[in-house]
């Protein structure tokens, strides 16, 4: 019952009424549940004997997850702690006006945009590992994989939300627009990945 205490603490800080954490710690602990269900899959696969022959592409997907659930979840409190930054650069800007000012808040709202760029590339990673774990996977986690997905994928979509609000603050047009294209790459990579996956279960 520890996990269930430690996820209502969690769930608990999300409802207070603090900007912090919010929606980029949610989206990569969204992406950090699906890396770690995909690591399950992994486990309960090699535990049968029928799957010997696949036991190192096994273990080696369980390793590359192992580390993606790692990055998630640090990633969940850099998020909380870049947006932070940015509400105390806001409050700075109101308070003693000046170009210096405006320069330390343009670094905060880059960094905050940065940060959730990590989360989705993240989540991409955890997205093509599922497809194949959703193909090497015993039939009876083939829902857990699925879940997988949905998560990762929500993980991968909230955390593009809040590269794009930051960016819209962003006096950097050049920055901006690089991040920008970047997100247009990595939706059409989320958009392949899933399709793949949802492939492979519908076959399962």
């Amino acid at each position: 019952m520890k996990t269930v205490e430690e996820l209502r603490a969690f769930c608990l800080e999300l409802s207070d009424d603090h900007p912090s954490p919010g929606g980029g710690t949610a989206s990569a602990a969204a992406g950090a549940m699906a890396a770690s269900l995909l690591v399950m899959v992994c486990d309960i696969t090699m535990r049968s004997k029928k799957n010997e022959s696949a036991k190192p592409e096994l273990m080696s997907l369980k390793s590359s997850l192992l580390s993606l659930r790692d990055e998630l979840i640090s990633l969940s409190l850099e998020d909380a702690r870049a947006y932070d930054l940015v509400v105390e650069a806001a409050r700075a800007q109101r308070t003693i006006p000046g170009q210096a000012i405006e320069g330390e808040f343009q670094t905060a709202l880059k960094h905050a945009s940065e940060v959730p760029q990590k989360t989705a590339a993240a989540c991409i990673n955890v997205l093509e590992t599922a497809v194949a774990v959703a193909g090497l996977g015993i039939r009876s986690a083939s829902s857990d994989v699925g879940v997988a997905v949905v998560l990762a994928e929500a993980g991968f979509r909230g955390a593009a939300m809040n590269v794009k609000i930051n960016l819209d603050g962003i006096t950097d047009r050049s920055f901006a627009m690089a991040a920008s294209d970047k997100l247009g790459v990595q939706e059409k990579q989320v958009n392949s990945a899933v399709s793949k996956a949802s492939a492979v279960l519908e076959t399962r």
